[in-house]
C-alpha cells in the first residue's frame, strides 16, 4: 500500500491512501490533534462517501484498535496451535507485584511458571516479543503464551487472585 503524505500550511498534514477495493482514504490531522477521515469513492470523485472527525483522544484510541492492541485476529495455524492445550491471555501487573520494576530476566517470569511473555502493552505502546531485559512497570499489560497451569501460575506474581483462564481459546 502506497501512502502519500502532504503538508497542510496552518492546517496540519494530510495523508493519502488507496485501499485494496479502490476507494481513496483521506486523513488530515490538524495541529490542534482533531482528525478528519475522508472515505472517497475513488480518485476522480469530488465529494466523499462517508466522512468522521475524530478528537485526539479518540483517533488514538481507534489507532490502537486498529494495531491490534487490544485484540488480534489469530490465523488457523495459530488456532490449531492454540487449541492443543495452549492459550494467550493478557495479565495486568499490579504495583503490588513482585515482578513490578524488574525485567522479565531479574522476575524470572519463564523459569518459574513456564509461560512465556509474548508482548507488554503499556499505556498506548505495544512492545511485541520483548528482550529479556525489559522491565515490567505497575499497569503493564503482558500478554502470556502457556498451558493453563502456567498462566494461573503467573497470575499470582502479578498481582492477581482469583483470575483465571477459565475458557478455551
Amino acid at each position: 500500500m502506497r501512502i502519500k503524505e502532504a503538508d497542510l500550511p496552518g492546517i496540519g498534514r494530510k495523508y493519502t491512501l488507496q485501499t485494496a477495493a479502490g476507494n481513496l482514504v483521506v486523513i488530515i490531522i490538524h495541529y490542534s490533534g482533531k482528525r478528519e477521515i475522508y472515505l472517497m469513492e475513488d480518485a476522480d470523485a469530488d465529494e466523499p462517501i462517508y466522512t468522521v472527525d475524530l478528537s485526539d483522544e479518540e483517533s488514538r484510541r481507534v489507532g490502537s484498535i486498529l494495531m491490534g492492541a487490544d485484540f488480534q485476529p489469530v490465523s488457523d495455524k495459530q488456532v490449531n496451535f492454540i487449541s492443543k492445550g495452549f492459550f494467550m491471555e493478557w495479565i495486568t501487573v499490579s504495583p503490588q507485584s513482585p515482578l513490578a520494576h524488574k525485567s522479565l530476566k531479574e522476575g524470572k517470569v519463564k523459569n518459574v511458571t513456564g509461560a512465556t511473555v509474548i508482548a507488554i502493552k503499556r499505556k498506548d505502546l505495544v512492545i511485541p516479543s520483548p528482550d529479556a531485559d525489559e522491565l515490567l512497570l505497575p499497569d503493564d499489560q503482558i500478554m502470556v503464551l502457556g498451558k493453563r497451569e502456567q498462566i494461573r501460575s503467573l497470575e499470582p506474581l502479578c498481582g492477581i487472585e482469583g483470575c483465571g483462564v477459565d475458557s478455551d481459546v
